[in-house]
């Protein structure tokens, strides 16, 4: 049973847990540094595709 939580993370402890889960996997550097990159990215795409657009603020608001 897989439940979907969603909580705010520092981008650090992010980094910091996927390097840590990487390394569960493989004891190469080169291979831990690939598998936490492509985690890492994979949950920042999903977070960017699930996250509502920014709000365009009106011309008169910035200032122009």
């Amino acid at each position: 049973m897989k439940t979907n939580i969603q909580q705010t993370a520092q981008l650090g402890d992010l980094v910091v847990a996927a390097f840590d889960e990487a390394e569960d996997y493989s004891s190469d550097p080169r291979e831990v540094s690939h598998l936490a990159t492509r985690a890492v990215m994979h949950l920042l795409r999903r977070a960017r595709k699930t996250s509502p657009a920014p709000r365009e603020r009106p011309l008169t608001e910035r200032g122009g």
